[in-house]
């Protein structure tokens, strides 16, 4: 399969349409694609949509190249003109492919990239698969391994998908024959053949994916992995230094999930549910005992953590659950939920930013009282951003704006003062306002739950208009939250994607309603939503004991300031120079 002397046209719309709708859900392994809103330079976890092979999109987008079990049944070589000749070593495989009597079909950009579609009968980890390509791009340069890295986020875009500068990706090998190739595939020995006189390589190490260390980060509560080792669960990529194999990474993790307190069919639902591709890629080779390699992993952290007793896990895993907080008297139960209900009532669609932070933030402060059981929250500025979603430097202005509303539902009455935060009350409405709403069905009131962290504010919004009104309409969730239908199906299009809500048809028209809590909490874990929230605990962590720290040098300085200034003093028993 040569290189053609004439490339595509690539620009003809309805050639990328067909090429589009044969091979994407061919070259796919997930029912959803991702799609960029940056030109083509990202395609984040968060913007994915369902895969519609008869809809070919406006934008670039890229079909998943591994499945939940973290495995697939075709290596990508993506081939970049920025990392090499492409041409020459577009030859130079398409003839070492041949030799080996392989099945094979490519495309190619209108920028001169190509990608090369090597089919497998039989799934394979997707480590074997960017082994496979981390071996070849030491004799061909230009290719890309990193595709294939991940077990969760390893993407290509397909024939016939929009090109970031315009245009289409184009196959430049013939439509039946990629299409026949795809769907047979070719035996598995053909890959080893591939590589087989190639030495391995080493592997890639697990990049940072925040900006804070966060393998330090102990989460407070129970049943969580610490960052990094739910990042090795999702990715499969792990730190070469500290684990010298796959086999000890997992066992890393397996160890951190029995610490942690999580009962192992939870472990395998994440496996086998797909929240966790990254280790049921590093299982596969156990296949069907997958669960029985589990069960023996199982054993073996559960005799070791007992023989290490109460000291540190390697991997950094969580600590003992911890509680706080009292609960509310039934009169402040009352005043709390009296709040409630009439925000539900009276609070004003959040159109802009400034009346999303009010929004958050009150649902923040509402959270907080409940939890310390008192009308009076005193939280700093961190507390408050970690359960509103809104930046820290922002929260003072909002709470100056909330204090100064004509009918205030938050006064302030204390300072801040040293390590202690200033002091804030929570105000019951009048006791003649509306009490009937969905809030006095005992609905709880949420902060900035952590999938929405990475899905967006307007998501939360109308997942909360769902979640307290029922089953909606996108015109009836529109007029709720006071966004425009385009805005609010397009929200509806991405909770739908990651499965939080779903559709029924009433009367002829779409009905909207929320799935199930668990969900919600998979998705946070499935999209490293936890890990943000770790970053930023360590990060106002760090600060918090940069600012203690000041206030300690503050005033061991006046203190020196004030016994220097005693001791200028004249001692008290000598005469007044100014007396005669």
């Amino acid at each position: 399969m040569a290189c053609p002397d004439e490339l595509p046209d690539f620009h003809d719309r309805q050639a990328a349409q067909v090429e589009w709708a044969a091979l994407a859900p061919l070259v796919s392994h997930s029912p959803v694609m991702r799609v960029s809103r940056d030109g083509g330079k990202t395609y984040p976890h968060k913007w994915v949509r369902e895969l519609n092979p008869d809809v070919l999109l406006p934008m670039p987008a890229a079909v998943h190249l591994h499945d939940k079990h973290g495995c697939g049944r075709l290596l990508v070589l993506d081939l970049d003109q920025s990392a090499g000749i492409v041409a020459d070593d577009y030859t130079g495989l398409a003839h070492t492919l041949d030799s080996l009597g392989a099945s094979w079909f490519a495309d190619v950009s209108p920028s001169g990239g190509r990608h090369i579609y090597l089919p497998l009968a039989e799934a394979v980890p997707h480590t074997v698969l960017a082994d496979a390509a981390r071996r070849l791009a030491t004799q061909h340069p230009s290719i890309d391994p990193s595709p294939h890295y991940s077990a969760d986020t390893g993407c290509i875009r397909p024939p016939g998908s929009v090109w970031k500068h315009g245009g289409h990706q184009r196959l430049i090998t013939d439509l039946k024959d990629a299409i026949a190739t795809a769907t047979i595939g070719n035996p598995n020995h053909v890959l080893e053949a591939l590589i087989n006189d190639i030495p391995a390589q080493p592997l890639p190490s697990a990049g940072a994916t925040v900006d804070v260390d966060v393998s330090a980060y102990v989460p407070t509560g129970p049943h969580h992995l610490s960052p990094r080792l739910a990042a090795i669960a999702r990715t499969g990529l792990y730190d070469t230094d500290r684990y010298s194999s796959p086999s000890e990474a997992r066992q890393a993790v397996i160890t951190g999930a029995v610490r942690a307190g999580l009962a192992r069919l939870e472990v395998i639902r994440r496996i086998e549910t797909g929240i966790w591709p990254g280790l049921a890629g590093m299982y596969r080779r156990y296949m069907p005992g997958r669960r029985k390699a589990l069960n023996r992993d199982w054993v073996k952290a559960t005799t070791w953590l007992t023989t290490q007793s109460h000291k540190s896990v390697q991997s950094g895993i969580t600590s003992p659950k911890v509680t706080g907080g009292r609960l509310p008297t039934p009169s402040t139960h009352a005043s709390l939920r009296r709040i409630e209900r009439y925000l539900r009532h009276t609070e004003s669609p959040a159109t802009n930013s400034a009346s999303l932070k009010r929004r958050f933030l009150l649902r923040a402060l509402l959270v907080a009282a409940h939890q310390d059981g008192s009308l009076m929250v005193a939280r700093g500025c961190r507390s408050l951003a970690l359960a509103s979603g809104i930046d820290h430097t922002k929260i003072p202005a909002t709470l100056q704006a909330l204090c100064a509303e004509e009918s205030p539902l938050l006064r302030k009455v204390g300072e801040a003062h040293g390590r202690n935060a200033a002091v804030y009350e929570l105000l019951p409405p009048s006791e003649a306002s509306s009490d009937v709403s969905p809030w006095a069905k005992g609905l709880p009131v949420y902060g900035m739950r952590p999938a929405f962290r990475v899905l967006g504010l307007t998501a939360a919004d109308v997942y909360e208009s769902l979640e307290l009104g029922g089953g909606s309409t996108g015109r009836g969730i529109a007029r709720v939250t006071g966004r425009s239908p385009t805005t609010v199906l397009e929200a509806l299009a991405l909770l739908h994607s990651h499965g939080l809500v779903s559709s029924d048809t009433s009367g002829g028209n779409t009905v909207w309603s929320v799935t199930t809590p668990q969900v919600l909490a998979d998705v946070a874990e499935r999209l490293g939503a936890m890990a943000i929230v770790a970053a930023l605990i360590l990060r106002y962590r760090n600060e918090r004991l940069i600012w203690w720290a000041w206030l300690t040098e503050q005033a061991l300085r006046q203190q020196v300031e004030y016994i220097s200034d005693e001791a200028m003093r004249p001692p008290l028993w000598l005469p007044d120079s100014s007396v005669a």
